[in-house]
């Protein structure tokens, strides 16, 4: 149950959304279907949907979208992604779900992170990037870039991406209101690899909106970001 799909790419970059698979859609699509199938007098099939749904509970959709952003951005700009089938709002009774971006006992030795780190190591990646959601709290900025107090991630490179957001006339702010997870302060050691967080406002994620485009804009000038250091 522990899975996770890669993109192999060409460029020392790496984008992951730790939390971007799954949803709590799940229980709204369940609710439609259960009247769907009363109108049509197939009360005996809704026990089946109840059951389902007992099995399957899911918690919050603060993250939906990032997945789909992080696999299109990935694809489109030749970088790597590794992007988990699980999340922290997949749960089942019983069974102890991951949650990639906490400090706990499963976390480095899971096979999720094991795959990063051998990714980071043999392809000589220089930047992660995890996308997150946030929800649409009015004092919170549009969009968060957490790195850990610059601690996983140099002030150049987040104000790399940070110019970019707000050139869209995004509210932008660094660590606020989401400091970053033990994710990237594990795989960020500056500067040889560089590790953050970049958390986008529920309201700004919805189909057909065009944050796909910021971000792979701002992806765009990491790539650009990266070719400077490397020739320092």
């Amino acid at each position: 149950m522990d899975g996770f799909i890669v993109v192999e790419g060409s460029y020392p970059l790496l984008i992951t959304a730790l939390h971007g698979f799954g949803t709590d859609m799940y229980k709204h699509v369940v609710k439609v279907l259960r009247k769907c199938l009363r109108r049509l007098g197939y009360d005996k099939l809704l026990s089946v949907y109840n059951e389902l749904g007992h099995f399957l509970r899911y918690g919050s959709a603060v993250d939906l979208f990032t997945w789909e952003i992080a696999y299109k951005v990935a694809v489109s700009e030749n970088a790597w992604a590794v992007l988990p089938t699980l999340s922290k709002v997949d749960f089942v009774d019983g069974l102890a779900m991951p949650d990639y971006n906490l400090n706990k006992w499963y976390a480095e030795k899971s096979p999720f992170w094991l795959f990063v780190e051998d990714v980071v190591r043999r392809y000589g990646v220089r930047v992660v990037v995890d996308i997150h959601g946030m929800k649409n709290v009015s004092k919170w900025p549009d969009i968060c870039i957490s790195t850990r107090g610059f601690s996983s991630a140099s002030k150049q490179l987040a104000e790399t991406i940070a110019n970019v957001f707000r050139s869209y006339k995004l509210k932008t702010a660094f660590d606020y209101p989401f400091f970053g997870g033990a994710f990237i302060a594990y795989f960020g050691k500056p500067p040889q690899v560089e590790a953050l967080a970049i958390e986008i406002k529920r309201s700004l994620r919805f189909y057909k909106s065009n944050i796909p485009a910021i971000v792979r804009e701002a992806v765009k000038a990491v790539k650009k970001y990266i070719e400077m250091q490397n020739s320092l």
